[in-house]
């Protein structure tokens, strides 16, 4: 049996309660228009990725994003939707005015230095339960839809707290050297790479490496390979007319075999039938 506090006091009343403006969802493709390096003046943003994978790009900062993932946007901040690589998602995507959340300035969902993509792990179904209240309620189905909406927005913002208060937040000298770490392999991600030596030229341990980067982006520095490499590799069958097995060459596969089988563990898809699917007319 779980008791509640008497020293509990509700996060949102009155006139501090956050407000719903819009919010759609995007099944089996990406359909909604895609906007370029854009903000929102007005409006916090969220993206909750349900089925896919794709590349967004917040604040500068490019990331790598996969089923399960929460973008977290605040207001005043630039952001990019239109990557080709995100036209095999399915989304969740909402905009909420009037967001104010403890310790936290105005419209902002991530105190400094907290990644604006995390992971919802285990709290995923609930997240997804959610929002498919919500969207029923904003088409207009059940009774009092406008007011349900808000109560059930203040619970997703709960579960939202949740999730950020996991973030292990690297201290400047550590993410200076994890940032120098990822223009590395952003810059050689077609290289054979190991997690040893990637170490050794940075002057660090494996281990040591392999934990503050995946605090720092989310990825360890071998799956972030990986996942550089098949985005690269959705681009090129996109926008060329390159055969597959070049395409598997340039992005580091020597194998096809290789290639296909991390493709289609990233994707869901063969890389032939991808470019069937997304493969620019």
């Amino acid at each position: 049996m779980a008791f509640i506090s008497t020293k509990y006091r509700p996060v949102f009343t009155g006139e501090a309660m956050p407000r719903l403006t819009t919010l759609y969802r995007a099944e089996t493709l990406y359909t909604s228009m895609p906007r370029t390096m854009h903000r929102h003046e007005d409006v916090a943003e969220f993206i909750l990725i349900t089925e896919g994978s794709g590349i967004h790009i917040i604040d500068g900062q490019r990331y790598y994003t996969q089923k399960g993932d929460l973008l977290l946007i605040g207001q005043g901040v630039v952001h990019d939707e239109s990557s080709p690589a995100n036209r095999n998602l399915s989304i969740y995507s909402g905009a909420i005015r009037n967001l104010r959340l403890p310790e936290l300035p105005a419209g902002q969902f991530l105190a400094q230095d907290v990644l604006p993509v995390q992971k919802t792990e285990e709290l995923f179904p609930a997240f997804c339960h959610l929002l498919e209240l919500m969207y029923r309620g904003a088409q207009g189905k059940g009774c009092h839809p406008e007011e349900s909406i808000n109560h059930l927005l203040c619970a997703l913002l709960l579960l939202t707290m949740e999730v950020t208060s996991r973030s292990i937040v690297l201290p400047p000298e550590e993410h200076n050297l994890m940032d120098a770490v990822r223009s590395r392999l952003d810059a050689s991600y077609d290289e054979t790479i190991t997690l040893a030596a990637l170490a050794g030229e940075f002057h660090i341990s494996s281990f040591h490496l392999a934990h503050a980067f995946k605090a720092a982006y989310g990825y360890a520095p071998l799956q972030y390979i990986t996942r550089r490499r098949i985005g690269e590799a959705q681009t090129l069958l996109i926008d060329t007319a390159l055969p597959i097995t070049e395409i598997a060459i340039r992005t580091g596969y020597n194998s096809s075999s290789y290639f296909n089988k991390a493709f289609h563990k990233i994707t869901g898809m063969s890389p032939r039938d991808y470019r069937k699917a997304y493969r620019k007319i």
